[in-house]
């Protein structure tokens, strides 16, 4: 299928790839698609469910890395953080082989790493394209990018008036304001999202930063370069300048590579930090057999703080395996001794949210849960459940060592 409703018959504008086709991934693909640009993705060894994603969504499945790069201008890197730096070697090794042949491209390829990474892996990365003796003027040119918000999703909802207007997919990203209005009830939930009521699609936020602008056509000089940011609501970072720096110079704003990977480790800490917060209270409310009083309390007193913990517990199994890598690149990026300085022995609070997700992906039944095809915590108190489970076993576990401890205390050596 073409997965190309509003396009049909027409040439695609670019054709993008896309490593890999998770959640993410095909969904991005499937804005993409819809807007009129052909995408193409490698899932050569991968799962099935893969492979079904890609096909769904409308994407052309290439059998090589190789084909990707003389067929795309751009590549986008959606991969879990454990797998950033390896996606990158395939592309630099991929390239390498295709310049040595006949398919060599005659324009640079853009490559926009967009993986929950901290600023220094995602500055390693980049540095890994250079020392294989790419030139970003003429072969590779590294975008750091990152990913604010969920997959981009379409769903019919009421117009509203002008003040809950988000960005459109053919316009310039706009300001999301709320609404005075107490009767418009969204479809969408307000939080990490930005929604256009004319097109009904949600959309997140891809900000990017570094010397390659997609924004910008004196480094990106395609014909439809300001188009394909505004269909992913890309914008380019301009940080604050560095107060500390003697020159003058020096100071003016500019875009540097980790900014983007930055800002994502920020946004996300708050967001994932609030979800293993309402595991461990939820978890523990209900082992106190408190949880509907508790659950009541929020209902009453803090309706949208409940609202919210729903919607991210009941929708994070199937990525918690991926978050203990995410948090643990946060935790990198808030301990960074040089340019930040909280401490790795006393404050290292990501370190410990790690290990909360660790546990709900090896140690109870929701870590067995897959994207489209869930079956347990689809509601809190399934959630709660299967957390006891969890706990219980490692209770036991625990009591069962302490016993095999005293009785180890008894015998001589």
């Amino acid at each position: 299928m073409s997965g190309n409703t509003e396009t049909k018959g027409q040439q695609p504008r670019a054709k993008i790839g896309i490593i890999s086709m998770g959640d993410m991934g095909s969904a991005l693909a499937s804005l993409l698609i819809v807007n009129g640009y052909a995408v193409a993705t490698n899932c050569t060894g991968r799962s099935q469910d893969t492979i079904d994603r890609a096909t769904t969504v409308g994407a052309e499945l290439l059998s090589t890395d190789e084909a990707l790069i003389t067929q795309c201008d751009v590549i986008l890197s959606i991969v879990p953080p454990a797998q950033a730096a390896a996606t990158a070697e395939r592309i630099i090794t991929a390239f390498k082989n295709v310049s040595s042949g006949p398919d060599a491209r005659s324009t640079p390829l853009y490559f926009a790493d967009m993986n929950a990474i901290a600023p220094s892996t995602v500055r390693s990365i980049a540095a890994s394209f250079t020392a294989a003796g790419l030139d970003p003027d003429r072969d590779v040119r590294f975008v750091d990018s990152c990913i604010l918000g969920g997959p981009p999703s379409r769903k019919q909802q009421p117009v509203a008036s002008s003040t809950n207007l988000g960005p459109s997919t053919t316009g310039p990203v706009t300001q999301i304001a709320s609404s005075s209005s107490t009767s418009f009830k969204p479809a969408f939930p307000r939080e990490d999202i930005l929604h256009d009521p004319s097109t009904g699609w949600s959309c997140p936020l891809l900000p990017t930063s570094g010397p390659w602008s997609f924004t910008d056509p004196s480094t990106f000089p395609y014909p439809y370069g300001q188009h394909f940011a505004q269909v992913l609501h890309i914008e380019h970072m301009l940080p604050d300048p560095d107060p500390n720096s003697p020159s003058t110079a020096e100071k003016k704003q500019t875009s540097e590579i980790g900014q983007a990977s930055a800002l994502k480790n920020v946004y996300a800490a708050l967001a994932k930090g609030f979800a293993a917060l309402s595991l461990l209270s939820l978890s523990t409310a209900s082992s106190l057999r408190i949880l509907p009083s508790f659950l009541s309390s929020l209902e009453r007193m803090a309706p949208s703080r409940l609202q919210t913990m729903t919607r991210y517990v009941t929708t994070l199994p199937p990525k918690a395996y991926r978050w203990v890598r995410e948090m643990e690149e946060i935790s990198k990026t808030f301990t960074d001794e040089e340019e930040v300085g909280w401490d790795k022995e006393k404050e290292d609070v990501f370190r410990m949210v790690a290990g909360v997700f660790k546990f709900v992906a090896d140690e109870t039944v929701l870590g067995e849960e897959k994207v489209g095809k869930r079956k347990r915590g689809l509601d809190l108190e399934d959630v709660c459940e299967a957390l006891g489970e969890g706990l219980e076993e490692r209770r036991k576990r625990r009591k069962d060592g302490e016993g095999e401890g005293e009785e180890g205390k008894g015998v001589e050596k």
